[in-house]
């Protein structure tokens, strides 16, 4: 048996991790519903701090990669119940609606609302912002 090209073995990761978050981030969605916005925002900020630390857990496997996959998968459902239009990342499209067939949150943003005086909801955004916006976290960066 021979060894899968670089190139292929990648893509079978990246295609494993996006079947597993199309299972995981709607049941943490079922979960999470009916939390507070202020919840919510503690668990994206949570979730994001165990992704930026174990994140390589993801990509190369290790002992912290379950706990690293589940932050990801709460982050992601967390964000989809507050930001409009839900969330896109890493080809998928989770957001509040039940039932929810959208592919991406550009299909959202072509809903008639149905009241006149409603804001179109805006394009997407980066997952990172989202979240940032969430916590509050501000760079410390220049």
């Amino acid at each position: 048996m021979t060894r899968p090209s670089e190139a292929a073995a990648s893509w079978h990761q990246q295609m494993v991790l996006q079947e597993t978050l199309s299972l995981a981030v709607p049941l943490h969605i079922g979960e999470l519903r009916g939390m507070s916005p202020r919840a919510l925002a503690s668990i994206a900020s949570e979730s994001a701090t165990t992704v930026g630390s174990h994140g390589d857990a993801l990509q190369f496997g290790g002992k912290h990669c379950a706990a690293a996959f589940n932050a990801l998968a709460r982050g992601l459902a967390a964000a989809a119940l507050t930001a409009p239009g839900g969330v896109d990342a890493l080809g998928g499209h989770w957001c509040a609606a039940p039932g929810c067939r959208a592919s991406s949150r550009f299909d959202h943003a072509d809903t008639a609302s149905p009241e006149a005086d409603m804001p179109p909801i805006p394009g997407p955004r980066p997952l990172a912002d989202v979240i940032r916006d969430l916590t509050g976290y501000q760079p410390t960066w220049p």
